[in-house]
């Protein structure tokens, strides 16, 4: 993955999180009323000083627009899903299994 597709992914991702669409980020970084549009198309990648307004409102360090692989915290989400997946499919399992030791033991 080249540095522009990493940081357009990771632009996405940041964004979404913070909530706001391509306009309002657009707004709050105060440039043109399609720029983060184009910067996430490709047809464009922003200045330096452009990035670090980008990382200010997305409430980031500018780094991390930089970063491969799966941000930290959407990793420990990643990680509850699993966990509460995996629990739901074994409590119907776990409650049978502790109905029988209980039986076993009462009688």
């Amino acid at each position: 993955m080249s540095l522009q597709e990493t940081f357009i992914r990771n632009l996405k991702y940041y964004r979404k999180k913070k909530g706001l669409t391509q306009t309002e980020l657009t707004v709050e970084i105060d440039m043109g009323l399609n720029y983060i549009n184009g910067v996430e198309q490709g047809a464009f990648f922003p200045k330096p000083d452009v990035i670090d307004r980008i990382a200010l409102v997305l409430g980031i360090k500018p780094s991390l627009l930089f970063g491969e692989g799966m941000p930290a915290d959407d990793t420990d989400s990643l990680v509850e899903k699993i966990t509460d997946r995996l629990v739901q499919k074994m409590r119907p399992c776990m409650h049978d299994d502790i109905a029988e030791v209980l039986r076993r033991l009462i009688s």
